[in-house]
């Protein structure tokens, strides 16, 4: 399993459309709008990293009002 943080900025008025649009992706596990440098900031669960290239170069920037993202991998760390 592959899970990411997607930061996203926004263009102005179109938070609820990109939020009604991140809720129809299945990968999209959670998100939350944030104050600061970035709008939105969603977790991802993908199978592999196949899925992930397509999600993260495809599926959210082509969604309408999303104008840059970036990608954070959730490491796992044993301890």
């Amino acid at each position: 399993m592959v899970r990411v943080y997607i930061l996203m900025k926004v263009e102005p008025n179109q938070l609820f459309s990109v939020i009604n649009e991140l809720q129809k992706i299945k990968s999209v596990k959670h998100f939350d709008a944030v104050t600061g440098p970035y709008d939105i900031v969603a977790t991802a669960e993908v199978s592999h990293e196949t899925a992930l290239t397509k999600l993260v170069s495809k599926e959210v920037p082509g969604i309408k009002g999303v104008k840059e993202t970036l990608t954070c991998h959730i490491l796992t760390l044993e301890v």
